[in-house]
């Protein structure tokens, strides 16, 4: 005979299996390296320092893939100080398929970027997640960046 307690216990257990198995999601870490073209409009600040308005389209691979690439659209603000620090605040969306997308916010420093993924669509619907960001090269308006980003959808 089974007891409150048994009871208890045992549909508690059964309610942490369910909610395990509801909020489980798939995980996956995304690598790849990629290139950018950069439109910026800067506003020199009085003190020396300066806003930019930046706005990137960006093209990377993604593995694992089929496709095997991205396109992003991407646009931020950063600010320049007269001692050259630098740092940005900026949001993308990176396309895999018409109607595969992902969303993310990121703050830029001098040696690298992090990132939250903030939703998508098809197959990243719902999508969370954090990654890394860093540019490998830049000269005048281009450069290319390597990243790692793990995406869990629901």
């Amino acid at each position: 005979m089974w007891t409150m307690f048994t009871r208890g216990v045992l549909f508690g257990a059964t309610l942490v299996l369910l909610g395990a198995a509801v909020s489980a999601g798939e995980s996956v870490t995304y690598r790849g390296t990629g290139s950018y073209v950069l439109t910026r409009a800067i506003l020199p600040l009085a003190n020396g320092d300066a806003v930019m308005h930046l706005i990137h389209d960006t093209i990377a691979t993604i593995e694992p893939s089929e496709s095997g690439f991205i396109y992003g659209d991407c646009a931020g603000l950063a600010h320049l100080t007269v001692e050259d620090e630098y740092s940005s605040q900026f949001f993308c969306t990176f396309t895999e398929t018409e109607g595969d997308s992902f969303d993310l916010r990121g703050r830029d420093e001098k040696d690298g970027a992090t990132v939250e993924i903030i939703g998508g669509s098809g197959k990243w619907t719902g999508a969370t997640g954090a990654g890394t960001w860093k540019r490998k090269w830049g000269q005048g308006n281009r450069g290319t960046f390597e990243y790692e980003v793990k995406i869990t959808t629901p």
